[in-house]
């Protein structure tokens, strides 16, 4: 498993049913036969090279440390918090 570290984990977001997300995980191995979204926008961002980087997905090793100063900060604006718009959450086998 690939590591990545991160300076923000929660993300204000413009959709009207969660206000917060959290991509605590970058990249998807379920290894889809068509490109996704979401693959198409981290590569349009720079996040990976290819198709095959992002079949290798990367846990974000300080999110829990993230989380704990981030969301004492936004308490009080936080309605929902979304987990993950960026892949699927619960790649169990990783």
């Amino acid at each position: 498993m690939q590591y990545i570290y991160r300076k923000s984990l929660l993300y204000k977001t413009g959709v009207e049913y969660g206000d917060y997300t959290i991509n605590h995980v970058e990249g998807c191995s379920h290894g889809c036969l068509y490109p996704c979204y979401a693959m198409m926008m981290a590569k349009r961002f720079g996040k990976v090279n290819s198709y095959d980087e992002w079949i290798q997905p990367k846990i974000v090793a300080n999110a829990i440390e993230l989380l704990e100063k981030e969301i004492p900060r936004h308490k009080d604006k936080i309605k929902f918090v979304h987990l993950c718009f960026s892949t699927d959450p619960f790649m169990y086998w990783l």
